[in-house]
């Protein structure tokens, strides 16, 4: 069998350790299958993703279908697609409650012409947390059991919640094997580490005063409750880039700290992205 690729990448990511140990136990159930010429699978553990929030789960999701996925052996997939993604929105309203209707048909959707679905699915429930053991929650939770078998849960919950983390574990438990995984962003020295990688292939580089400032910048951002991670980061190489490469002289050499002094950890960039980010964040809850 060809190397899987998804399998280095995941290795290779910074920190995320409580991910790579299932990933590299799933890789020897793997191999040991074929070894053996194992005939049929053990059932994977569910998982339960507890998130720092700016973590990009799309990328992270991506690998970890790619893994399963290469593995062969791993997880029967059928259907249109490998991973489908669901927003499981909340509702006490037991007669208007239409969340299993829902996600059965983007259940059906995923199965496309064929007559079911069998892959990854994540589901975040976020808006769940606080009412974990309300009726409308557990009804659905009854419903994925029924399915369980065709299917690899990725329960997730944004902007890490360790209380919240506890309370849904016991409930997820009750239905499912779950495994539930701690995934936080790097400290802010490898983030900064991130956006100077960043700049070297926009063909800038950092004086040193430039670069304790862009440190700096980085980890003030990182503080922020609502801090978007890499996304951000991101963006604001691409923005200090813009700002070089369309300034009065042309850029011509090193990025001085005067250069990009909006960019500093109290300046008009860091202090406007910080005001941005929360009413980004808050908007989401306001209807």
């Amino acid at each position: 069998m060809a190397e899987n690729r998804y399998y280095n990448e995941i290795m290779a990511l910074n920190g995320m350790s409580d991910f790579k140990d299932v990933i590299d136990q799933w890789h020897r159930l793997s191999e040991n299958m074929r070894k053996f010429n194992a005939k049929k699978a053990p059932t994977l553990p569910n998982l339960l993703w507890a998130t720092d929030n700016g973590m990009d789960l799309d990328n992270m999701m991506g690998l970890l279908t790619g893994f399963v996925y290469n593995e062969e052996n791993l997880l029967d997939f059928y259907g249109a697609v490998q991973m489908l993604d669901y927003f499981m929105e909340y509702s006490a309203d037991q007669k208007n409650f239409h969340e299993i209707d829902k996600m059965a048909e983007k259940i059906r959707g995923a199965a496309g012409f064929r007559s079911e679905y069998r892959g990854l699915m994540s589901i975040d429930v976020s808006e769940w947390i606080g009412h974990f053991q309300e009726e409308n929650f557990i009804d659905v939770m009854k419903y994925l059991q029924t399915i369980d078998s065709d299917m690899l849960y990725v329960f997730q919950i944004p902007n890490y919640n360790p209380q919240a983390v506890e309370q849904l574990t016991q409930i997820l438990a009750l239905f499912f094997h779950i495994q539930p995984i701690v995934m936080k962003l790097p400290d802010a020295a490898i983030l900064a580490d991130h956006v100077k990688a960043q700049l070297a292939g926009f063909g800038l580089t950092l004086d040193a005063e430039a670069e304790q400032m862009v440190n700096a910048a980085v980890a003030r951002l990182k503080e922020d409750q609502y801090f978007a991670g890499y996304t951000l980061l991101d963006r604001m190489a691409s923005d200090i880039a813009y700002s070089i490469y369309t300034s009065t002289p042309p850029y011509d050499g090193l990025v001085t700290k005067s250069m990009i002094s909006s960019f500093a950890p109290d300046g008009i960039y860091v202090t406007e992205m910080i005001q941005n980010n929360a009413r980004v964040f808050t908007s989401q809850f306001n209807y």
